[in-house]
């Protein structure tokens, strides 16, 4: 069984992680650090943890893991990583900064551990299949945004491995969404973002056409106080012109509002060029 669990690779617990957090699991991160033997962890073995048990990974054998699992709670209490000792009592002096827990384990051995709690990465829902959908993919992963890609029509080119795939418009969720659609299935995915309780939902689309679907909307009956949710043009002002562009002003904008800023949103994402692009029938869809 130790041998199966050590074949464990960061991929893995990369995988455990995702689905953990995506279901909104309060999860730590136990690394061992120092290893005197004899003890089955080795430096450098990692396992995920909740404040219940170790779900994914290896730190060592029964001895150690309840010690892990109750640093956890105390870590993901306080939200501060902490270093823990653990091991026969009276085997080390004190030591400033580490928390020492004794082990009844009659092997012997002390194991040193770094718990780590993981903050909840932000769920970001990209709907369409826009050049701008795939550059916010490929940018949002790297500022820590766990990420998922809804269209119901197929995906021309490779996504991030760690970007989830979804077809259903239906099934939106996220704390931010981000409408990419730019000509093709724009109100779909706008009554599917309005229909959730994201606190951040933005469309790249000019001022002319945004005012054009909201006034469809409220046509069919969606209400003012609904569509004041939609932050568009997405972004901030960078004078954005390609696709990448377009997506790191849609990012910043995110990022501001994951930080707290409190300053109104300065938009006008879409390029001068772009807005003639889309006055010609272009990409955005007229």
């Amino acid at each position: 069984m130790k041998d199966l669990i050590n074949k464990l690779n960061t991929t893995s617990l990369e995988a455990c992680f995702d689905g953990l957090q995506r279901a909104g699991t309060p999860l730590a991160l136990a690394t061992v650090v120092q290893a005197v033997s004899p003890t089955s962890g080795k430096p450098g073995d990692k396992a995920l943890v909740t404040g219940e048990a170790i779900v994914e990974g290896w730190i060592g054998g029964g001895c150690a893991q309840p010690a892990v699992i109750e640093a956890t709670r105390g870590a993901l209490e306080s939200g501060e990583s902490s270093l823990i000792r653990v091991g026969p009592k009276g085997e080390w002096e004190p030591l400033e900064g580490i928390v020492d827990y004794t082990s009844g384990c009659l092997s012997g051995g002390t194991l040193v551990i770094f718990i780590e709690p993981m903050i909840k990465r932000p769920l970001l829902n990209i709907l369409g299949n826009s050049p701008a959908a795939h550059s916010l993919c490929y940018l949002a992963g790297h500022l820590g945004f766990a990420v998922t890609l809804t269209c119901p029509d197929p995906v021309a080119g490779n996504l991030p491995e760690n970007v989830r795939r979804a077809t259903d418009f239906s099934k939106v969720d996220g704390d931010f969404i981000v409408i990419a659609t730019q000509g093709k299935h724009d109100l779909s995915a706008l009554k599917a973002a309005l229909a959730t309780s994201a606190p951040h939902i933005a469309m790249i689309a000019s001022s002319r056409k945004i005012a054009g679907l909201k006034a469809s909307l409220a046509r069919s009956g969606v209400d003012t106080i609904q569509l004041d949710r939609i932050h568009s043009p997405a972004g901030i002002e960078i004078g954005a012109r390609t696709p990448a562009e377009i997506a790191l002003s849609v990012l910043a904008e995110m990022v501001r509002a994951r930080r707290g800023e409190k300053n109104a949103p300065q938009a006008a994402m879409v390029s001068p060029q772009a807005v003639a692009t889309e006055e010609g029938g272009g990409c955005c869809g007229g």
